[in-house]
């Protein structure tokens, strides 16, 4: 079929072709200005410890919020932050170790301001992604600034946004890099939010929450105690090491053959799957699925720190 275009078809045509231009020119531009100051910044951004707020206003609004998404799928917690939810809730949004990202687009230097006084009274570290560094507060730790000319043109209102975005998608991959987050992980779909990148140090079970047992305790002790922490797995130490463990499935198998006055160690099994601290939840969760076992012990050097079942890792 041969469309036939008049001279007002062609214009709407130019129009919406320059806009494709326009982005990228900005885009090639913003490439080839990255340099050290960029790596700094992802550098910053790796060391902290939290969550990481992100914040824009106006044109920057949708790179905070897609940012923000972009950061958590390829494995830093990250949380978009309106900027009315800061103003009225910023006593308690924050948590130990976070940080704020603000996104500005340098036509509303309040924006900046309020937030770094919000931010420098809990000492809370900010990152600025900003066109011009002399609109960005003293107190941000970290600036990254968008190439002069990037909204030099009228069409500014279409090509700061797509950088933004862009700046934002490189800082989420550098990061996952840092991180060590395997790119398979990412492309993963799984029933668990940004929380599947937490590490299992953060949501295991500690202290008096780990059914632990000595090599001398009894199957009768070993029974009280799966009941009282079901479902779950007794751990056997030796030494203070995980030397084995037991679970309703041993129960389940050795039937009445055994009394429960006999030592644990003679049905104990020992732990073919085990985690560690650093290991991530999403990684956690597959492991518990493919080995079945309704609890997994964490360990650190043989010695039993934490306990982590399926609900654990879907709270997370």
């Amino acid at each position: 079929m041969t469309l036939h275009m008049d001279t007002l078809a062609y214009r709407e045509l130019g129009v919406a072709t320059n806009v494709f231009r326009v982005r990228a020119q900005a885009l090639n531009l913003t490439a080839g200005a990255l340099d050290a100051s960029f790596v700094d910044f992802v550098r910053e951004l790796n060391n902290i410890s939290g969550r990481i707020l992100v914040m824009g206003k106006g044109a920057s609004d949708c790179a905070a919020r897609h940012t923000a998404h972009m950061l958590a799928l390829h494995g830093t917690p990250a949380l978009y932050m309106a900027l009315d939810v800061f103003r009225d809730n910023a006593a308690w949004i924050f948590t130990p170790g976070d940080a704020v990202l603000a996104f500005a687009d340098g036509k509303d230097e309040h924006f900046l301001e309020e937030v770094s006084f919000s931010v420098s009274l809990r000492r809370i570290p900010l990152f600025v992604v900003a066109c011009h560094e002399d609109s960005v507060p003293p107190e941000a730790r970290r600036v990254l600034c968008l190439p002069e000319g990037t909204g030099s043109t009228s069409n500014e209102n279409f090509a700061l946004p797509l950088v933004a975005m862009a700046l934002g998608d490189a800082l989420a991959l550098g990061l996952m890099r840092r991180k060590g987050v395997d790119e398979n992980i990412c492309r993963t779909t799984e029933v668990l939010g940004s929380g599947r990148f937490r590490r299992v140090g953060d949501i295991m079970r500690v202290g008096t929450e780990l059914p632990l047992l000595p090599a001398d305790a009894t199957l009768g002790e070993a029974r009280l105690l799966l009941r009282r922490h079901a479902p779950c797995v007794v751990g056997v130490l030796k030494r203070q090491r995980l030397s084995g463990v037991i679970s309703d499935a041993d129960f389940r198998r050795i039937g009445k053959k055994l009394e429960l006055d006999v030592p644990v160690t003679r049905v104990m099994r020992a732990p073919t799957v085990t985690l560690r601290e650093d290991t991530f939840v999403v990684e956690a969760l597959r492991m518990l699925r493919e080995s079945g076992a309704p609890a997994l012990f964490v360990l650190r050097e043989r010695h039993p720190v934490g306990l982590v079942d399926p609900y654990d890792c879907l709270r997370a």
